[in-house]
């Protein structure tokens, strides 16, 4: 029984080991091109160079956030499916490119995601030789998205985002409150973000169904 736990341990590292190559991970997936094209197989994405390159019949194709309009993946490693939008991105004043953004919950207000790496300094726990180090991160920072206002990063999710949803004010903070949510954490604000992006849903069926049939009435 020890002989073939450890033989199911060996295959399972050899099959993950194998999803790896000069290029990184690769995962199932889509992407569709800024030209409407879609192309399936299978995807890496390079986080820092931002690029996403895409394997399909033993060819390697690379593009960039300004030649794809989005590319979705299953994560064979956390086992979700992620979604990554090309957005303009504001550099400094003036000047803006395209940047991928994964999708955290899209709608009337989209939430979106973008990850870096950065560099932290971190102290040995060596007391007899200390010294700092620069220790390598990856950083998730969340931005809000609509059509009227663009992209824009958030700091503080309570003051910020909630001021955005005056139009379901009373939905959104009864919720809140029946459920005892802090908005500290980020499955707490993806929950609100897509209780309020249901709500506009709901809202804007009503009024087509209302709509509908005002105009059978009408006849």
């Amino acid at each position: 029984m020890k002989k073939i736990s450890l033989l199911i341990m060996a295959w399972l590292f050899v099959a993950h080991a194998m999803a790896y190559d000069d290029y990184g991970l690769w995962c199932s997936g889509h992407a569709v091109l800024e030209n409407g094209k879609t192309i399936s197989g299978e995807v890496s994405f390079d986080l820092k160079f931002q690029v996403v390159r895409l394997r399909k019949n033993g060819m390697v194709q690379a593009y960039s956030a300004e030649s794809m309009a989005y590319f979705e993946l299953f994560d064979s490693i956390k086992k979700i499916h992620r979604k990554y939008v090309s957005v303009e991105s504001p550099v400094h004043p003036g000047y803006s490119r395209k940047a991928f953004f994964e999708v955290i919950s899209h709608g009337k207000l989209s939430y979106l995601r973008r990850s870096e790496y950065v560099r932290r300094p971190r102290a040995t726990e060596d007391m007899r030789a200390p010294h700092v180090y620069l220790n390598t991160v990856c950083r998730h920072v969340y931005y809000v998205h609509d059509e009227t206002s663009g992209l824009r990063r958030i700091f503080n999710f309570k003051k910020e985002v909630l001021p955005m949803m005056h139009s379901f004010r009373e939905e959104v903070e009864t919720y809140i409150e029946r459920c005892h949510m802090s908005l500290l954490k980020v499955h707490e604000q993806v929950r609100v973000m897509n209780l309020y992006n249901q709500l506009h849903i709901m809202d804007n069926k009503l009024a087509a169904d209302t709509q509908s049939e005002s105009t059978k009435l009408g006849r």
